[in-house]
């Protein structure tokens, strides 16, 4: 007997209303780029058309990455009532093909925003479609790899649009940067423990991951002392005054994750998720375009 292809269930939206939904279901991804990347550009002051353009690049790659990541997790989010319902590739019928002509489609426009910065912007795109494929596709898929899967998110998620940013504006790299960057692998990796252990039930005998492998005691220990540095590190941050004051917002919609986190807790609930966001998301844009926005 040769092994089939593991089955998905009639489409249940349209392909818009798919999209729509994966799209608000990923914002804690795409969106938080958009967060971190305004933040470079409101703290080395290149807020200007140029800048503009390049956190909405970060912001499309991130949206992408994670369009890749479900179409390859398809058949486990299939088994899933709470992922497969956000999944576009679960909820509508879209062929292989036409996932293909969309996926590159996105990656050329990509490609424009980045080239606006020479080679190094290029360089950026090359490495930015090969963390999507190592992150999600076989054979690597570092996110089914223990211990790597949480390395890879920490590094790749939030971490790495701010690294971006700062690359490719041109400007030096300060103590802002350093703590800002350590904040953000901190609440990366949290997000992705608290994640592992809500997911634990779905994940087991379909995925392989750190919670898997290791267990959920394991994990939420782990949880709960990365939030506390995370929870320290800003703190001591606004304290010493290298994170300024004007960010504390955007820190205190992130304090009801920290604090289920603190005590161990899976992720909140979707429409929080996305609340948390949005509202951060319009904080920061209100920030760069009323702190010395330059269309030159």
């Amino acid at each position: 007997m040769t092994a089939q292809t593991p089955a998905i269930p009639a489409p249940r939206r349209s392909v818009a209303a798919a999209l729509i939904a994966a799209t608000l279901h990923r914002i804690d991804a795409w969106g938080v780029a958009l967060i971190v990347c305004s933040v470079a550009l409101l703290v080395h002051r290149a807020a200007t058309v140029k800048g503009a353009l390049l956190v909405a690049t970060v912001g499309l790659a991130y949206w992408l990455g994670y369009m890749v990541n479900d179409w390859f997790d398809r058949f486990n989010d299939a088994k899933d009532p709470g992922d497969g319902h956000c999944n576009l590739f679960v909820e509508s019928c879209i062929s292989t093909r036409w996932a293909a002509v969309g996926f590159m489609g996105v990656a050329l426009t990509i490609a424009g925003g980045f080239v606006l910065f020479g080679i190094r912007g290029l360089g950026v795109f090359v490495f930015c479609l090969l963390a999507m494929w190592s992150y999600s596709a076989p054979p690597l898929r570092l996110k089914s790899r223990p211990v790597l899967d949480l390395l890879s998110h920490a590094l790749l998620v939030q971490t790495l649009p701010y690294a971006i940013c700062v690359l490719l504006i041109g400007t030096s790299f300060t103590v802002f940067d350093a703590v800002f960057l350590a904040i953000n692998f901190l609440a990366s990796l949290s997000g992705q423990l608290a994640q592992q252990i809500r997911d634990v039930e779905v994940d087991q005998g379909v995925e392989s991951n750190f919670t898997l492998v290791f267990g959920v005691a394991v994990s939420r220990r782990l949880l709960q002392g990365c939030t506390f540095a995370l929870v320290l590190t800003a703190a001591s941050g606004f304290a010493l005054g290298i994170l300024p004051l004007v960010l504390a917002p955007m820190a205190l919609a992130f304090a009801p994750a920290a604090l289920s986190r603190l005590a161990g807790l899976g992720r909140r609930s979707g429409k929080t998720v996305v609340a948390t966001s949005v509202s951060a998301l319009i904080y920061a844009v209100a920030l760069v375009a009323t702190n010395g926005f330059s269309f030159i």
